[in-house]
């Protein structure tokens, strides 16, 4: 399932799933929290958005995001549901390690590590082979999420995450550029 697109991808959630993935992650249902049909794929309307359950469940995200997530999914360009579990839990461990050590993170300070880069009809973050310091950690795990998921995901109404910009065609060329240190 790895270069699937998005529109051959059906979700395997039953409704015990989603009554749990709600409960769990308090989500609330004034954002019409749904399973897709048989037929539906994960694309996203300008009404809802697949959200993916592992993201929550594997990569600690939570709801609402953080204003450190809003900001980068802005200056990226990239819709949240179009970020891969494994990009996301990149986000929150290095959110986490700024907190931890020094105070707030910042997208500039991110870039100087990691790269948005294209992943199918996905996005994710790579580490920078140019970098100008060493990763902040050396524990990320790389595959260790499950495979599935893909297959994983429910609609939400567009309501939950209002700050996200559209959706980034997966095509378009992702500015690289490495800020200067300050």
């Amino acid at each position: 399932m790895s270069r699937t697109g998005r529109s051959a991808i059906r979700s395997v959630l039953t409704a015990k799933d989603l009554e749990s993935f709600l409960k769990t992650y308090k989500i609330p249902k004034r954002f019409s929290p749904t399973l897709p049909g048989p037929d539906e794929s994960a694309e996203c309307t300008p009404d809802r958005i697949a959200l993916y359950t592992l993201a929550f469940s594997s990569c600690g995200v939570r709801y609402p995001l953080s204003p450190f997530k809003i900001a980068l999914l802005r200056h990226f360009g990239v819709h949240f549901s179009q970020l891969q579990p494994l990009g996301f839990m990149r986000v929150v461990y290095f959110e986490l390690s700024c907190v931890a050590v020094f105070g707030e993170p910042s997208v500039p300070l991110l870039c100087m590590f990691y790269k948005l880069i294209s992943d199918g009809d996905w996005f994710t973050f790579a580490k920078r082979q140019n970098s100008v310091s060493r990763p902040c950690y050396s524990f990320m795990p790389t595959s260790t999420y499950p495979k599935e998921w893909k297959s994983r995901f429910i609609f939400v109404s567009a309501a939950m995450i209002p700050e996200s910009p559209l959706p980034r065609d997966a095509e378009a060329t992702i500015e690289d550029n490495i800020p200067a240190l300050t």
